[in-house]
């Protein structure tokens, strides 16, 4: 049997007739728990999790599992899921080192920024898909994507990882570093996988709280996070990166709905240390370079104080732990923090 999904509304417990995308997320300030429950399906095997305002209850452990998001995929390789992803979308970076032997051979959908068709997505006859948020983007049918409507119509079940809505990334309380805690719980659950997702949970725990305790009683920091930008300037703000950056010691200078900022926003912000958001094809140099060019009264060029930092370890991932730590270090000359394997 497939995995089917419930979808019930609070006061009746009825199946929705509309998929609702409601603000309550995967991610919040403090992680919530996994809601499961067993049952007598006539399989063995029932579980169900709350997830962006629904409730997915799963009747059979998913078996041909889609993935669209890399920091997706590499929770799922982390719980030793591996046999159960028949394709993903094209990875964006380098798997981590702990899932990068899992990652060899997945089959490739879309690509690194394009997601895949309706067509081909359908022909992997999936029962399970993840992807980073519900609304639009993988999702989104003007592009030529299926629904999740159209996916849930196949019997599959369709979770939104991290995010529920593309304007979850603004806001901390609902994008944050423990989002990828939850991802993780809730896969355990809905896997059968809930002892390895505690393992690896216990693990990023453990190193954020060794950065919490350094940077304990450390003066709060004005810190930039730099993307790039020739024009206008590209910043990260918002969302998990305003979380990092505070649990770090430092405070972004930049509004959290800012992407683009004037070069004049930008040398006014003060900012004493700036991180460089690296991606794969961007160099480090010559980011630091044009910072240097552009920039040279900013305390953080005076200082020299420019790090790299780079994007998929401030994604919420399995890595989110060594971008924590990397921009701690940056943060507080001479913390020197060990970096923890990814």
């Amino acid at each position: 049997m497939r995995p089917t999904v419930r979808r019930l509304t609070a006061a009746s417990g009825a199946a929705a007739a509309l998929l609702l995308l409601a603000t309550a997320c995967a991610g919040t300030s403090t992680p919530t728990a996994s809601t499961s429950s067993s049952g007598n399906a006539s399989s063995g095997y029932l579980v169900t999790v709350e997830n962006c305002g629904r409730k997915l209850t799963v009747d059979s452990e998913p078996k041909r599992v889609v993935s669209l998001w890399q920091s997706n995929t590499e929770a799922l390789l982390a719980l030793g899921l591996r046999d159960r992803i028949v394709a993903v979308q094209g990875a964006y970076a380098p798997y981590p080192d702990s899932v990068a032997k899992q990652a060899e051979g997945l089959k490739e959908i879309g690509s690194s920024m394009g997601f895949p068709s309706k067509e081909v997505l359908l022909s992997e006859r999936p029962d399970f898909v993840t992807g980073q948020v519900l609304d639009g983007f993988a999702f989104d049918t003007k592009q030529g994507y299926t629904s999740v409507e159209q996916l849930e119509q196949t019997g599959a079940t369709v979770y939104g990882a991290n995010l529920c809505k593309s304007t979850d990334s603004q806001s901390t309380k609902t994008w944050n570093i423990d989002s990828v805690k939850t991802t993780l719980r809730d896969y355990g659950t809905i896997f059968d996988a809930s002892k390895k997702a505690d393992q690896v949970i216990s693990r990023l725990n453990a190193e954020e709280q060794k950065v919490v305790d350094a940077v304990k009683g450390k003066q709060t920091v004005k810190t930039a996070y730099f993307n790039g930008g020739t024009g206008h300037v590209i910043v990260l703000a918002g969302g998990i990166y305003d979380d990092l950056i505070g649990t770090a010691g430092g405070k972004n200078v930049f509004a959290k709905d800012s992407v683009y900022v004037s070069k004049e926003a930008f040398a006014a912000s003060n900012a004493d240390v700036i991180l460089v958001g690296t991606f794969p094809g961007q160099d480090f140099a010559t980011q630091k370079a044009f910072l240097e060019k552009n920039f040279p009264d900013l305390p953080a060029v005076k200082a020299g104080r420019i790090s790299e930092v780079p994007t998929q370890e401030t994604d919420s991932s399995i890595s989110v732990m060594v971008g924590l730590t990397k921009i701690a270090n940056a943060i507080h000359p001479g913390l020197d923090l060990p970096v923890p394997t990814s």
